[in-house]
């Protein structure tokens, strides 16, 4: 076991961030099933082995301090890093093990392996705050991704291969990089780079962006009205 896994092993979900989780949207089994916890130094009894981590948190991660604190798992429900959010300012910082090399970075994977095994369509958003507000709309046999940013990576492409029975919604932000993520761009030098939809249509899977309005993100939306609020900003294309 990884000196992060048995870490996280000891931290707690502190009653604040707690709070935090569920006024954004994360349903009490989301937060069971994902593990979230509340980073703490005091919990920790020596320093992380990794250079890396230490950059980017500290020897005892003291830098992300009272940060919430997201598990990262491969498909086969093993560690592969964390996502660390401040939940006071925009702060979002994210580390990887080795093993986030050849697996898909995707936050939500805990609860949704057994979904896809069932043969679950996936929604697929940008981050956290995304994919909670759209478990409260969604059809209860579908699996909710995010990517963490607005692509997608081979590795991303390649599980949705493998895992997707179904269709794949795509539900980036309705900003210009969600838009490209979903749709593709022609960079600077007249490439064209594709977007989601061509990756996958690509390997044999179907691509729907969905539609939805009231808001830059699936998150905006809740902030101003919560589960009414997101019925009514993806109620057009609703599924029974």
């Amino acid at each position: 076991m990884s000196w992060l896994s048995e870490v996280l092993q000891r931290l707690p979900l502190s009653e604040e961030v707690e709070g935090y989780l569920l006024g954004r949207g994360v349903q009490e089994g989301t937060i069971a099933a994902t593990r979230f916890c509340t980073w703490s130094p005091f919990f920790l009894s020596e320093p992380s082995p990794c250079p890396n981590f230490c950059k980017m948190a500290g020897d005892y991660g003291e830098y992300i301090d009272g940060f919430l604190v997201t598990p990262v798992v491969s498909p086969r429900g093993k560690l592969i890093g964390i996502e660390a959010r401040n939940i006071h300012k925009k702060k979002i910082l994210d580390y990887r093990l080795p093993e986030a090399n050849w697996n898909p970075f995707f936050l939500g994977m805990q609860k949704a392996m057994p979904k896809l095994w069932a043969g679950g369509d996936v929604w697929v958003a940008e981050g956290l705050f995304d994919i909670a507000p759209l478990e409260w709309f969604v059809p209860e046999k579908d699996a909710v991704l995010a990517t963490v940013r607005a692509q997608l990576s081979k590795a991303h492409v390649e599980f949705l291969r493998r895992f997707c029975k179904g269709t794949v919604y795509m539900v980036y932000d309705r900003d210009e990089t969600g838009q490209k993520g979903m749709h593709g761009w022609v960079d600077q030098t007249g490439r064209e780079r594709w977007g989601a939809v061509k990756q996958l249509e690509r390997v044999g899977l179907q691509c729907v962006v969905y539609p939805y309005y009231g808001g830059k993100d699936p998150g905006e939306i809740w902030d101003q009205g919560g589960v009414e609020a997101v019925k009514r900003a993806f109620a057009p294309r609703r599924r029974n």
